[in-house]
């Protein structure tokens, strides 16, 4: 398939997640309507109902504000993805340091002249971000977008207020045109310089403020790109300042290469000095523009490296890619030339491309030297970086979407939970001595079966704590068994080299048995796995009868260690020293842990005392010496008799692991049910949480209120409103372009 047919078929695979987008945008928008009207209803109900569904009201009021601003965010970065997959080109980013060649690469691959891609080695030449779009049989023309006065003001001139400390930023252009704040003191050369370009701002207004309030686009022709994209005129005798005022030209024309149908390039200013605004527009145009990166470096040829400013650059493209792993998207051009002023770089773009760059964190997809001013070594390079871009752009694509699908997902999980508090609010709006009376009916009953389920576990672990723990059993025959089967013992080669080596037997003896009781002990590190999963078992257990006969998995939805700590968090602290018993219990069983190193380690090392070079079990005899063949059977007795003492010591605390799962469960009953006040703190925490253990048992008379019924139908369209967008979701791995967001 040609490059060309392959951009077509990339093309309409983007137009179908382009519309998946769409659609995500839309339910967005559904769902922050629904929140809004259930703002505005709580607004209403908040001075009627009594305090405690008035504090559940506040407890909302917080996320709802939040949602309501984050929402908002969501949808236009939807929109802003929507609109990159609509493109009708794919876009090569060319970036580079200041006087690096990125113009004349682009000049090479277009055929444009200096009057549309401005170059000057004198300075900062490009002023704004140019995209140029390929297009067969049109003379070369060019559209001018400019920033409006508040766009300008917000994105260009108040980040300067703000990195410099000059205090608010203007809000208008006359308030700007006044004079400017002093420079702050003691700032150094980087805050004097970037002071100094605020001040070029503020200096040049008059020159360029008209524009502010041009329409656009502006479309002009090709001798008048320079004036609008350049920071001087071709001799770089006089300033040009319209390039203040442009937030991006559009410029298209015919390529000299004629394959680049369906892409664009994206021609970026040079960066390389403090000014905050260049640095600011590339990462914008990354963000929304750029499908692939490539990174134009001209090593000096008196000697260069890649170096901090390289690295900055980076650092500036990764932020803008955030979504991406830049290495996968991105390319380095080494430009290669020959001047008589700058010498011959050759040898220092070799050492760049072989040396330098592999022993950066510069990483890149790929990279290739070129002279950049010769059209057929930069279209080399670049079939290189397009044979790339069109065979992984999915996979760029698939990074973008996975970014906003799992923001979709935190989202839509954080509306639903919501959702589900403020379906609480009827429960709660009953006056106390209503509910009151059923409350204390529940929770007496629930908390006695609590009490009966918890003594019975603890029964039931008194009756197994000397018994054999299966999982820890299992461990320790696994490690023995794979011990024994496998020694690692040398072979009589193997010692007679290392003895050779190490100037005797006896040395290498001892070193043999060392390494015998490192591999050793090593090997019954596996048995944490059987311990970790044995409290997780016990955890579990208790968790049960905390969600089952304690009537509390409408807490949260987890289990195990989880769903104590996130049950620990709900208790409240009403004991006179500001504690409680229950919370306490709850983070103590949390965190307990069998392990080896608490429980196996120490009897563990005192049976491989026999493999010390130093207390070996069976000593070197030096008259006679031994023959290698003997010291072989000395290695394997010492291993033979410390595994059998391993086994012996182990099996005598294969028990250990159920007693201490007993004492720690006994403890955890101790101090929830049979410690003083336990069960007024119980009391309090389901009087706190009843709407959550009991939902819809004390809403009978709320149900009345036709403000509640308001609220309620408001809630179920904000559920209603999550379920939809749940229900449309397709997993990350879905080859289906047509739903491409979550």
């Amino acid at each position: 398939m040609s490059r060309r047919a392959r951009i077509e078929e990339i093309r309409s695979r983007r137009a179908g997640q382009a519309l998946a987008l769409d659609r995500a945008h839309g339910r967005v928008a559904e769902v922050l309507e629904a929140l809004r009207v259930l703002r505005t209803l709580r607004a209403d109900l908040v001075t009627q109902v009594p305090d405690e569904a008035r504090s559940h009201l506040a407890g909302i009021g917080a996320e709802l504000t939040a949602l309501l601003e984050e929402l908002p965010q969501e949808a236009a970065a939807l929109e802003a993805a929507a609109a990159r997959f609509r493109r009708p080109t794919l876009n090569v980013g060319v970036i580079g340091r200041a006087r690096q060649g990125k113009s004349e690469m682009i000049k090479s691959l277009t055929g444009l002249t200096d009057r549309e891609v401005p170059t000057g080695d004198g300075g900062f030449c490009t002023g704004v971000t140019s995209v140029l779009r390929h297009q067969e049989g049109v003379a070369t023309q060019a559209q001018v977008f400019f920033y409006t006065e508040r766009s300008f003001l917000r994105e260009v001139i108040a980040p300067y207020y703000a990195e410099l400390g000059l205090g608010p930023a203007p809000a208008t252009l006359d308030r700007f045109a006044g004079p400017l704040p002093p420079a702050p003191d003691g700032d150094g050369a980087v805050g004097g310089s970037r002071y100094s370009h605020l001040a070029a701002f503020h200096a040049a207004l008059p020159a360029y403020r008209h524009y502010l309030s041009t329409p656009s686009p502006h479309p002009i022709e090709a001798g008048e790109i320079r004036r609008f994209v350049a920071q001087a005129d071709p001799e770089e005798k006089e300033p040009y300042h319209a390039f203040r005022a442009v937030r991006q030209v559009r410029i298209t024309t015919p390529f000299e290469h004629q394959d680049w149908t369906g892409l664009s390039l994206i021609d970026l200013p040079g960066l390389g000095d403090t000014n905050l605004q260049d640095a600011r527009r590339l990462v914008s145009a990354l963000q929304d523009e750029i499908d692939v990166v490539v990174f134009v470096r001209r090593p000096d040829a008196s000697g260069d490296a890649i170096d901090t400013p390289d690295h900055q650059l980076f650092d500036h493209v990764r932020d803008g890619l955030a979504w991406a792993d830049l290495k996968s998207c991105s390319f380095l051009v080494v430009n290669r030339c020959v001047t008589a002023t700058k010498g011959d770089n050759t040898a220092n773009a070799r050492k760049m491309l072989e040396q330098w760059l592999p022993a950066s964190r510069f990483t890149v997809s790929g990279a290739r030297i070129a002279d950049c001013s010769e059209p057929a070594e930069v279209a080399a390079a670049m079939d290189q970086v397009l044979d790339h871009l069109t065979d992984h752009l999915d996979e760029l694509d698939e990074r973008h979407l996975a970014a906003r699908r799992e923001r979709a997902a935190e989202l839509r999980e954080r509306v639903a939970r919501l959702a589900e508090r403020a379906g609480r609010l009827a429960d709660l709006a009953q006056p106390a001595d209503v509910w009151s009376v059923p409350f204390i009916r529940l929770f007496e009953d629930v908390h006695g079966q609590l009490a009966n389920s918890l003594a019975g576990l603890v029964d039931h672990l008194r009756e197994q704590r000397a018994l054999t723990d299966g999982l820890l059993a299992d461990a320790v025959d696994d490690v023995l068994r794979a011990a024994a089967e496998d020694p690692c013992h040398p072979t009589a080669e193997q010692l007679t080299v290392r003895a050779a080596r190490e100037n005797g037997l006896s040395v290498a003896y001892g070193k043999y048995l060392n390494e015998s009781r490192a591999r050793l002990s090593r090997r019954f590190l596996e048995c944490d796995g059987a311990l970790h999963a044995r409290t997780d078992r016990m955890r579990e257990e208790v968790a049960e009868v905390l969600r089952g006969p304690g009537g509390l998995a409408g807490i949260d939805a987890s289990g195990g260690r989880e769903f104590l700590l996130a049950l620990a968090e709900r208790i409240p602290r009403v004991r006179e020293n500001g504690g409680s018993e229950i919370r306490y219990a709850l983070r103590l069983l949390a965190d307990f842990q069998l392990s080896y190193r608490g429980m196996l380690q120490h009897r563990v090392r005192a049976c491989l005392d026999g493999l010390h070079a130093d207390t070996p079990a069976m000593s070197f005899p030096h008259d006679p010496v031994p023959t290698t063949g003997q010291v072989l059977e000395m290695l394997e007795v010492a291993y033979d008799e410390a595994l059998f003492a391993c086994r012996s010591e182990l099996d005598k605390m294969l028990a250990d692991p159920s007693a201490a799962v007993f004492s720690i469960v006994e403890e955890f009953y101790d101090r929830v049910i049979a410690a003083a006040g336990s069960q007024d703190e119980w009391r309090l925490f389901y009087q706190d949480a009843r709407t959550e253990i009991w939902p819809g048992r004390f809403a009978a008379l709320a149900q009345h209120a036709a403000q509640l019924r308001q609220w309620s139908e408001a809630v179920a369209a904000v559920t209603a409103a999550v379920a939809a967008a749940g229900d449309s979701a397709v997993p990350a791995d879905d080859p289906e372009p047509e739903e491409a967001l979550a």
